[in-house]
């Protein structure tokens, strides 16, 4: 895991020497992400490139795993950020056909992959990565993403040459980029979303799609989409049972994300995933497939909160043999005073309250020596956890198909999981309706954001590309689903995931965000996601069944949680901290909003309270760190 850099030039002409050109760019970009990599640092430059690394040792932690790294010949130079889960798989069948290593890294096995499979090599990977590669012989520049997006690549390009890097304040700091996009900035302030469109932020700054390669040759970038999730992708084993595939794939995850040369940490909560992760890999260690004796594992723990899951975590805990508990308590006041240092640093607008507060529980673990963490990210994505959202998908699927059972699933959300009849066929009209008009009419009534922004802002910006779109023949939960992870909510979580743990030099594996828990997900009957009320249903009836009932048969999703609402009504220092913010000379001249309506919105959130309190204060704060001068 690490920090990446880079330029190429898209220019054969060149006024100036390339390396002196390049030097002080790559400097400055790799100190400005030294967090990613601690361990060591390194740069190399040879016309048309510039490459600078970042090393966070995990796997071979020898000094000649360092980056950037080359082929045996020299011809081929690789920076990596990532981890290739099943490296050793691949290394096996690459010594197989003659090929010899020198270092026991997965970075390696890249190099020799792409010699032996050229851009085909990412089929190969199981892991998550960006990285970028110069093949000197054929004079091209071979850049690579996930199939999830777990790890960021963004580029800019300026100037006649392309500029990439794991995170934006680098290219901000090399470049200077300092213009909004500003349809993104109504997205986020209006909807609250992070769309996976390609755009950041910056104007005229992107980052490259989830599964995609990016290609520059012969001074033409071009973009080549290598993996894309839908229905139906996994190949199920014949006569095997949905349950037990499920088990063994789950087990196989969780497993493989402790191949590390460090010891491995887990974030629990008292919900179902991050205990599943946690009872797997006590089973693990039980039956001597893990070589850790002890795991860590750690809790955001709000004492007086109601949504506190700390307790039911205490108990699970004591069902384990293998598994240590460190509950982490939130301090509010150290929360306000990094506020700002925190805008510039997760390149965008934080998407929560809840980013504060991980950012928190990476440095706990950080202070504790930790530098990989496991998550159960991507199950309530995948499986349908968040029934509250999707109830409408999957209530008109049972309205449309002929085996479907409408009444019974509308009477077990309404009477079991507690949702009002009026807010079940609110969600089913919504589902209808296109997800951006849907977004709007929130926005305007609901949250009562528009209402605070400038018109012609709005004007301009309102609206978005939806890949979802209501269809009567069916199929809308699994749509709806991939709507989510494909274009809006886990692109979202995922960065500032990866942000906060970098940000404390800590790596994040997530089992359920394996390409084939994914591919397993929609290749299965939604009776296994949701029914009769109960989501994630093949989770519950497998490994679930191994958990105390207070996390199986808990319906109630929490979700990570945090109180934001309550500082800013309660807590007087932060409440005089966001008036000093409302009453600035920056957040009065914004020509985006209209700054009175705040303030007087801000006066009252008992009366208000779904109005975006936190993305309107991130917003500004966000501003302020970068010198954003076109708002």
């Amino acid at each position: 895991m690490c920090g990446i850099n880079g330029v190429i030039s898209l220019n054969k002409q060149k006024l100036v020497p390339w390396e002196s050109d390049m030097i002080p760019s790559i400097e400055i970009m790799n100190d400005t992400i030294a967090h990613r990599g601690p361990d060591s640092d390194g740069i190399y430059i040879k016309d048309p490139i510039a490459f600078g690394f970042r090393r966070l040792s995990i796997i071979d932690l020898d000094d000649t795993a360092n980056q950037p790294m080359f082929s045996h010949n020299k011809k081929v130079v690789l920076v990596f950020n990532g981890e290739i889960y099943n490296y050793l798989e691949l290394r096996e069948k690459l010594v197989g056909k003659g090929y010899q290593f020198r270092t026991s890294s997965d970075t390696e096995v890249i190099i020799n992959s792409y010699l032996e499979y050229g851009e085909d090599c990412v089929q190969h990977f199981n892991g998550m990565w960006a990285f970028a590669i110069y093949d000197f012989r054929k004079n091209k520049l071979f850049c690579s993403r996930d199939r999830m997006g777990v790890k960021p690549f963004y580029y800019y390009i300026n100037d006649n040459k392309l500029f990439f890097s794991s995170e934006l304040k680098a290219i901000h700091e090399a470049t200077g980029i300092n213009k909004a996009n500003h349809s993104r900035v109504y997205q986020y302030l209006a909807y609250g979303y992070r769309l996976n469109d390609g755009q950041t932020f910056f104007e005229d700054c992107f980052e490259l799609l989830p599964g995609t390669n990016l290609i520059v040759k012969n001074n033409k970038v071009k973009l080549k989409s290598f993996w894309s999730l839908k229905n139906n992708l996994f190949e199920h084993k014949e006569g095997v049972d949905y349950k037990e595939e499920f088990t063994e794939l789950f087990k196989s995850a969780v497993k493989l994300r402790y191949r590390s040369d460090v010891p491995v940490a887990l974030l629990l909560s008292g919900g179902l995933d991050s205990s599943a992760i946690a009872r797997v890999t006590d089973n693990l260690i039980t039956s001597g497939e893990l070589g850790q004796n002890e795991i860590n594992a750690f809790i955001a723990s709000f004492p007086n909160f109601k949504d506190d899951e700390t307790e039911i975590a205490r108990e699970f805990v004591k069902t384990c043999d293998h598994i240590k508990l460190h509950e982490i308590q939130v301090d509010t006041k150290h929360t306000i005073a990094s506020l700002e240092k925190l805008s510039y640093e997760f390149d965008h607008p934080m998407l929560s309250f809840n980013t504060v507060v991980h950012n928190q529980i990476m440095k706990a673990c950080k202070d504790r020596g930790i530098k990989v963490v496991i998550n159960g990210q991507g199950s309530d994505e995948a499986l349908a956890g968040y029934d509250k959202t999707i109830c409408g998908a999957y209530l008109l699927d049972q309205l449309i198909s002929i085996k479907g059972n409408f009444i019974k699933e509308f009477k077990c959300l309404n009477k079991e999981n507690g949702y009002p009849i009026k807010y079940l066929f609110t969600q089913m009209a919504k589902t209808i309706l296109r997800p951006p008009f849907a977004s709007y009419l929130r926005a305007r009534y609901q949250e009562k954001t528009i209402p605070c922004l400038n018109r012609d802002f709005v004007k301009a910006n309102k609206g978005y590309q939806s890949l979802y779109k209501f269809s009567p023949s069916g199929g809308n939960l699994n749509n709806y689903l991939l709507d989510a992870i494909k274009n809006q909510d886990i692109n979202a979580i995922l960065h500032y995931e990866d942000v906060s743990s970098m940000n404390q030099s800590i790596e994040i594996r997530s089992p359920f965000l394996d390409y084939r828990m994914m591919e397993f997900a929609f290749s299965i009957p939604d009776s296994l996601k949701l029914k009769g009320g109960i989501s994630k249903r093949i989770l519950r009836e497998t490994i679930g069944k191994e958990l105390p009932d207070s996390i199986t048969k808990n319906r109630q999703k929490i979700g990570f949680n945090t109180p934001f609402t309550d500082y800013i009504t309660n807590d007087l220092v932060f409440k005089n901290y966001v008036a000093g913010i409302l009453e600035s000379d920056s957040f009065k001249a914004k020509n985006i909003w209209d700054a009175k309506k705040m303030v007087e919105t801000f006066r009252n959130p008992s009366e208000n309270p779904k109005f975006p309190y936190w993305r309107v204060l991130n917003l500004e704060l966000w501003a302020r760190a970068y010198g954003i001068d076109n708002l």
